[in-house]
């Protein structure tokens, strides 16, 4: 369920790019519980799962419409989008899919909307990123601060309360298979925004070799992460830049799953660049096709924000 709330529409800063209104997410990103995608909503990144009925399938596409409806008009009042924008979610890909944020289970923090919270819709892809042939997709829930951010390793992280904004958006091909994710939010202050990255690095640090339970009602997982993907990355001194490359199999899953989760930080502003097929070619984005040349898009986008947003 999508929690109704009013835009505060703070003057867009003259140095962000915006969207533009339209018309009219995800399939179910799967950040990393990248759900790349939010899992729980069913909005999570390729999930794996096998062929149904053409029945089954004329069941679910009908009740998609119904229960998205009121989403899709709670977001496009939120947001400038372009025309191409769907609020409906497409086709899962085939791969099965890695443990991404996107399960309820956070308790949204009390208080008025953030004043800063336009700004997020300037940082996620747009359609305008991309070519004709890929759309971007609002998730039924990409803006509920009930869905976790931060979830690798089945984790805990207690900075997820102190959220104030988010904003998550995916990003499929013709074929409805999901190709990125992205997830802006807000912190209520610049030192919250040093806790979650931390609270990140001590969970990937700590994760075992065995399952793990999921503390939001997730399936049970096993971690298993590669050496840092980034190295030989373009950087930009402003951003603070994690970037992880996971294998996960989970209790629900038939077999391993690839991601790579990035996650930029300026301040009280973070972002979760979910990968769900890193081993597949990348739907372009600004005209970059590589994972760290797309990379390099949102990070430009991060250097770009007002210091009185990012330092509040």
């Amino acid at each position: 369920m999508v929690t109704e709330y009013v835009d505060p529409d703070p003057d867009p800063e003259p140095d962000l790019e915006t969207v533009p209104p339209a018309a009219s997410y995800p399939p179910p990103y799967a950040g990393p519980h990248p759900a790349p995608f939010d899992q729980s909503a069913g909005n999570d990144p390729p999930g794996g799962r096998g062929p149904v009925t053409a029945f089954l399938a004329a069941v679910v596409v009908v009740a998609l419409i119904v229960g998205f409806a009121t989403a899709t008009l709670v977001l496009d009042a939120r947001d400038s989008n372009p025309s191409r924008t769907s609020a409906a979610p497409g086709p899962t890909s085939p791969n099965t899919s890695p443990s991404f944020p996107r399960t309820p289970g956070t308790t949204a923090p009390s208080g008025p909307v953030d004043p800063d919270e336009g700004v997020l819709a300037g940082l996620i892809v747009k359609q305008t990123d991309v070519p004709a042939s890929a759309t971007v997709h609002h998730l039924p829930h990409g803006a509920d601060l009930t869905i976790g951010t931060l979830d690798l390793c089945n984790g805990r992280f207690a900075t997820e309360t102190r959220r104030t904004a988010r904003r998550q958006v995916s990003l499929t091909d013709a074929q409805g298979v999901t190709h990125l994710g992205t997830e802006a939010v807000l912190y209520s202050g610049a030192t919250v925004g040093t806790e979650a990255v931390n609270e990140l690095r001590s969970v990937v640090a700590n994760c075992p070799a065995t399952p793990v339970e999921s503390p939001i009602g997730e399936p049970t997982a096993t971690t298993t992460f590669r050496p840092a993907p980034d190295r030989a990355w373009p950087r930009r001194p402003s951003v603070e830049r994690l970037a992880y490359d996971f294998v996960s199999v989970s209790t629900d899953s038939s077999g391993p799953s690839h991601a790579i989760a990035v996650y930029l930080r300026r301040g009280r502003v973070l972002m979760g660049l979910y990968f769900p097929a890193p081993d597949t070619p990348q739907i372009a984005v600004a005209g970059r096709t590589t994972i760290p040349a797309i990379v390099s898009v949102f990070q430009d986008r991060m250097a770009k924000l007002p210091a009185r947003v990012v330092n509040r």
